[in-house]
């Protein structure tokens, strides 16, 4: 009866924690043209966030766009210009410059197992990656 019980236990902790893990899905969020993949965006359900991911894409095409309009000069923009910025309520955010990419929220945060700060420092770390190797693709010679 013992060993019933036991498994039985087993069997349900595997279908509950398959069926949780089963729910989390994500998009790649890169930086266009380099390879470098910033974080993945994570989403559960059906209905992917495409809106947000594209939102993110925006911004950072805004960022790399004011380079560009600068003159593409490899000391104008650098990994060294990505900041991570925390506001008056606590929310974590980060920069390339002044352009806003992207806040950290709680849910990627709990999903990675970190904090947004913690997790602020891993997505800036790879965001700091896919800029130099963005402005090292498309300086101007």
């Amino acid at each position: 009866m013992r060993k019933v019980k036991f498994l039985l236990i087993v069997v349900l902790v595997v279908m509950l924690s398959s069926g949780v893990f089963a729910q989390v899905q994500g998009i790649p969020v890169d930086i266009p043209g380099t390879g470098v993949n910033f974080f993945l965006y994570r989403y559960e359900g059906n209905a992917a966030p495409h809106d947000k991911v594209n939102t993110i894409w925006a911004n950072l095409s805004n960022a790399f766009a004011q380079w560009v309009d600068a003159g593409q000069k490899p000391q104008a923009l650098s990994g060294k210009d990505v900041q991570i910025k925390t506001n008056s309520s606590g929310s974590v955010s980060i920069y390339v410059k002044e352009q806003f990419i992207v806040e950290v929220d709680q849910y990627h945060a709990k999903v990675n197992k970190a904090t947004p700060a913690q997790l602020a420092e891993k997505w800036a770390a790879n965001l700091r990656k896919g800029v130099d190797t963005f402005v090292t693709i498309n300086e101007a010679k």
